[in-house]
């Protein structure tokens, strides 16, 4: 009898710790608001190179191509040099901004970019700042509204994010919707 209650109680342990480890545990705000995540090294180091030199090659026959330089920051985003990659995006808001009858989406976009590294380099208020100025350029880029109220959220101005968060709900409802479930409601995906 004795035997049988060891091994019973045994079980109880063990299932008890396994269960225990299914419960949510609360991640700290940079692991939960990772926006370079989607970012990942891409194609091998020759495929990197050869396109940094088509790009390189055409900014020297147009250094003021907007266009080229956020497609290099997009490369350099892609293989982790985030430094490079805002110092092109810094570039081509300067030629944008300052060339008459540029895309305004386009450039929305480029500042949204730009805000994803500055997030990552944890300047949030510089961040904060690119989705901005690409909600007012844009103002139906649901990306701005998105990593704004994700960047709200976690500086802990709610009202803020509520607000963004309903903005973008009109704009891209799918997508809002399903990332405040995920969110906020126990399950975090990364």
């Amino acid at each position: 009898m004795l035997k049988l209650s060891f091994r019973l109680l045994s079980c109880g342990v063990l299932l008890l710790c396994s269960l225990a480890a299914c419960i949510p545990v609360p991640m700290t705000k940079p692991e939960l608001y990772r926006p370079l995540a989607d970012f990942t090294p891409q194609d091998g180091v020759y495929d990197f190179e050869t396109k940094q030199a088509k790009f390189n090659v055409a900014l020297d026959d147009n250094p003021n191509d907007a266009d080229v330089r956020f497609a290099r920051a997009l490369l350099y985003m892609g293989v982790g040099r985030y430094a490079s990659a805002e110092d092109d995006l810094t570039a081509a808001i300067k030629v944008a901004e300052k060339e008459r009858g540029y895309d305004s989406e386009r450039l929305a976009s480029i500042y949204v970019h730009r805000g994803l590294i500055r997030w990552g380099d944890e300047k949030a208020e510089l961040a904060i700042n690119d989705y901005s100025r690409a909600i007012e350029l844009d103002p139906a880029n649901w990306e701005g509204y998105f990593h704004r109220w994700l960047a709200y959220h976690f500086q802990g101005e709610d009202e803020k994010a509520e607000r963004d968060r309903k903005q973008g709900m009109k704009l891209e409802p799918e997508v809002f919707s399903r990332e405040y479930v995920l969110r906020y409601d126990g399950i975090v995906l990364n």
